[in-house]
């Protein structure tokens, strides 16, 4: 069982993703996100996938490239922290990556596709974990960071979007 890191840290950028995910064990975490954008994903049309509340805004199937490629993200500064390397790892462009995806284009069951494998091999790779790995540290953005810590900061920052796909975008599309 892989419990959520101490509140009284600071993550500085992280801490709202950290924070978001608490009293629950990470790999639980891990497969209940997953379940519930699968479950999400499947029942939007690609009208709906495709729709933007506001002008310059990424569309739902934009953002769920953005978690496809956030989560790769995530994980390989984990497997780096977790192998003692402390590079400062350059950030990437969110905007650029989630323009040169094409997601438009893209077929929604592929995309669930991927994002299942994605999922399973993160989870995979945090229950191979032992504990004193979930405690190494190294450079994240503005901090020192847990492997624990960005697992939960990966998981929290996939509920960040859900909640911005359920407040800015379902409601639009529904009615």
């Amino acid at each position: 069982m892989i419990i959520p890191p101490s509140s009284k840290s600071n993550y500085g950028f992280y801490n709202n993703y950290v924070f978001k995910v608490r009293d629950t064990d990470l790999i639980s975490s891990l497969a209940l996100n997953w379940e519930y954008l699968k479950a999400l994903m499947v029942r939007l049309d690609e009208e709906q996938l495709n729709y933007r509340y506001e002008e310059g805004k990424w569309s739902i199937k934009e953002i769920f490239t953005h978690l496809i490629d956030a989560e790769r993200n995530f994980c390989y500064r984990i497997m780096r922290i977790s192998r003692g390397d402390q590079s400062h790892l350059p950030m990437y462009d969110v905007h650029s990556f989630v323009a040169n995806a094409h997601a438009e284009k893209r077929d929604i069951r592929n995309m669930i596709s991927e994002m299942e494998l994605l999922r399973k091999a993160t989870i995979k790779m945090f229950e191979g974990m032992a504990e004193e790995v979930l405690e190494m540290t190294g450079p994240a953005r503005d901090v020192t960071i847990s492997v624990r810590a960005l697992g939960y900061a990966l998981v929290g920052h996939s509920w960040h979007h859900i909640d911005i796909i359920n407040e800015k975008y379902l409601h639009a599309v529904r009615g």
